[in-house]
């Protein structure tokens, strides 16, 4: 009897989790060796079981970092990416204001975010600065074209593109 409270508890859980599991790809228990054995079986008990594994053999975590066990590692630029625009959706007015600086705590933020080593920080700030113009096109710029411009020409900057490794 004790063990229906715990299967629904590990049921309602499953369920839950489900979106994010199928959003990338992976059934509700997500990427690791449980979902290795299971396959693409999608009925509940088959993902429970999967869950289960996942959980007991703590090994998820360590495949979603590495890319084994069925884990893309891909699916850490998704998240870079989704980051990137949240932050910069976020911090935006400060950041039309530092990026026309040169300097500034969310442009130090933003260039840690787009991977750039620690010592490419004020780099970074002076090719904001002196690449303002073409990064904000318009007074009427959206944080996402904003984001856009700076990743791109970002790219073709020989010492950015070099140094910053998430854009």
């Amino acid at each position: 009897m004790k063990r229906i409270p715990l299967l629904l508890a590990a049921i309602f859980v499953t369920v839950a989790i489900a979106s994010t599991g199928f959003a990338a790809g992976y059934g509700a228990a997500g990427c690791g060796w449980g979902a290795k054995e299971i396959g693409k079986k999608n009925d509940i008990m088959a993902q429970l079981g999967a869950t289960m594994l996942n959980q007991f053999s703590s090994n998820q975590t360590f495949a979603m970092t590495s890319g084994t066990s069925g884990c893309s590692k891909s699916m850490g630029l998704v998240t870079a990416e989704s980051e990137q625009t949240l932050f910069v959706e976020n911090n935006y007015n400060g950041l039309v204001k530092e990026m026309a600086a040169g300097e500034g705590e969310s442009l130090d933020t933003l260039a840690g975010l787009l991977g750039c080593s620690t010592d490419k920080t004020n780099s970074f700030a002076s090719f904001t600065k002196q690449n303002y113009n073409s990064i904000f096109t318009s007074e009427r710029t959206t944080p996402s074209e904003m984001l856009a411009s700076l990743t791109k020409g970002m790219s073709s900057d020989p010492a950015l593109s070099a140094s910053c490794s998430k854009i």
